[in-house]
């Protein structure tokens, strides 16, 4: 397993300041250390604290491979070279995730989903990684997918079959352009790391902090987005500290105008 120090800058979409150790899994044999929950994808939708050990598949597990349907796609594959794949392909379905900058193990661990879609809808098989069990399959009739989680959580993802439909490359690549165009009006999709926190049952998390004037607040370097009130952008070198008080202060003062306790989307680790 290969080894290096390197700065989450590096690691994520946020760009966020700090270091940690990173282990890249570049085989089979190499899963038997990981440490359960500390495996990152694109490292789009986490917070990374300083001086974490942390594990990464390498790029021996990115891969696709199409039978009819069925796409079968190696864990760290990225979700924008399978849209592209899709295109050249004609096969449709993935057009949601179009701007986000993930893998698809990622995906599949916390359900994304965005334009009244998620990728639960095209899940057919995951071959996983877990230290009580080793390797093995879980289907769709044995998969729990929620409103942005699974029970994909303790686990490492090598491989998912995704069930897709046959389409026109053109319809499709329209679609993809589309919505990241409305993803670009609402917020921005660079050093940031999405929604910072889940809807509240029939609320939209954004409107509450907006609501408690919390756009545009400022800590160290991470500011509330001014655009959408529930994404945080970096604005040069913000570290996991300035994210996680800015977090407290939104649920602070959301709590104490709305008595409604957000929870986080965002992965920390």
């Amino acid at each position: 397993m290969k080894q290096i120090k390197i700065n989450t800058s590096l690691i994520t979409s946020f760009k966020q300041n700090g270091t940690c150790i990173l282990n890249y899994i570049e085989n089979i044999d190499d899963l038997s250390a990981v440490e359960q929950g500390k495996i990152i994808g694109e490292g789009s939708n986490i917070i990374i604290k300083n001086n974490q050990n942390l594990y990464k598949l390498s790029k021996t597990f990115s891969y696709i491979n199409i039978v009819d349907s069925l796409v079968i796609v190696g864990g760290s594959t990225k979700i924008s070279l399978i849209n592209k794949t899709m295109i050249k392909n004609g096969l449709c379905g993935l057009e949601f995730l179009g701007g986000v900058p993930a893998s698809i193990g990622g995906c599949i661990r916390m359900n994304a989903g965005a334009f009244n879609k998620r990728i639960a809808d095209f899940f057919e098989y995951a071959i996983c990684y877990s230290p009580n069990i080793g390797i093995h399959t879980i289907y769709k009739s044995d998969a729990h997918f929620s409103y942005r989680n699974s029970n994909f959580n303790d686990k490492v993802i090598l491989e998912v079959g995704l069930r897709l439909e046959k389409s026109n490359p053109n319809l499709i690549e329209k679609k993809i352009r589309e919505n990241i165009k409305i993803r670009l009006s609402k917020a921005p999709l660079v050093r940031t790391f999405g929604s910072v926190f889940k809807n509240p049952p029939n609320m939209i998390a954004g409107k509450l902090i907006e609501e408690c004037c919390l756009k545009g607040k400022i800590v160290g370097d991470a500011m509330i987005c001014k655009k959408h009130a529930n994404y945080i952008i970096n604005l040069n070198k913000a570290t996991a500290d300035d994210v996680l008080y800015l977090i407290d202060i939104v649920k602070n003062n959301v709590y104490k105008k709305f008595n409604i306790e957000l929870e986080e989307e965002v992965i920390i680790l």
